[in-house]
């Protein structure tokens, strides 16, 4: 490895002494983000930072009872978000790491000395649209490499697929739509058919009751998916087709 020399600056807020526990991210294009802790009780600490390829950061970081994090970008920086309210009574969260792979999504790992013994927990964050709700895309590439336009698949969450021997293919996916009443929401199953073109055919409910569904496929476009049965007693399902 070659160091080479560099003038060195402070990038500590000024009036805060004494600022601790430096950390650093850099994106591809070479810009960094630097954050650290400052001795002030109203700020945060033990923070860290990723990036995407995209050049937008995520930085997590211990807030009082609390781990939360936000997105930066050149323009814009996210409303704070906290990732520890199911288990907000294991307060006293520290050691904060954070992995982001380059469209986003972000893993993040945390301490905690409450309830009978310490413990770690880790929160994913997954990239969301502009409208705040999460949406599927899609790819085809080819054997050569070459790789086709994207496109949008509506909301979802867990994509799985599978393809034939002759290049036909299903899509599941699940998806979680609000109603009014308790509980306020419920997770439904979907499956879009994929021809040997790569193109996806319309969304089809396969239960209004399901999550998580994975397919398998036959040598000829037989597709099994099964999921788990959202409400009690989460029941293992499946249904054969088309």
């Amino acid at each position: 490895m070659r160091w080479v020399s560099r003038a060195a600056w402070n990038v500590s807020a000024s009036g805060w002494t004494p600022d601790d526990s430096p950390t650093v991210s850099v994106d591809r294009q070479g810009d960094a983000l630097p954050a650290w802790n400052a001795c002030d009780l109203s700020t945060p600490g033990c923070s860290s930072i990723g990036a995407d390829r995209g050049g937008r950061f995520v930085v997590a970081w211990a807030r009082g009872s609390d781990v939360v994090a936000r997105r930066i970008t050149s323009t814009s920086v996210s409303s704070t978000k906290v990732l520890t309210s199911p288990i907000a009574a294991y307060g006293g969260f520290g050691t904060v790491r954070l992995g982001v792979d380059r469209d986003g999504d972000a893993v993040i790992t945390h301490h905690s000395g409450g309830g009978a013994r310490a413990q770690v927990w880790a929160s994913r964050w997954t990239r969301y649209n502009s409208g705040g709700a999460l949406e599927l895309l899609g790819r085809r590439l080819s054997a050569t490499g070459a790789r086709g336009a994207v496109t949008s698949l509506g909301l979802g969450d867990r994509p799985a697929l599978a393809l034939d021997d002759d290049g036909d293919g299903m899509l599941v996916f699940h998806t979680v739509v609000p109603k009014s009443t308790p509980p306020y929401s419920h997770t439904r199953s979907s499956a879009r058919l994929i021809s040997r073109s790569g193109a996806f055919g319309t969304t089809k409910t396969l239960t209004s009751d399901g999550r998580v569904p994975r397919v398998g496929t036959r040598p000829t476009a037989r597709f099994t998916v099964v999921w788990q049965q959202e409400s009690f007693p989460y029941t293992i399902k499946s249904v054969t087709g088309p």
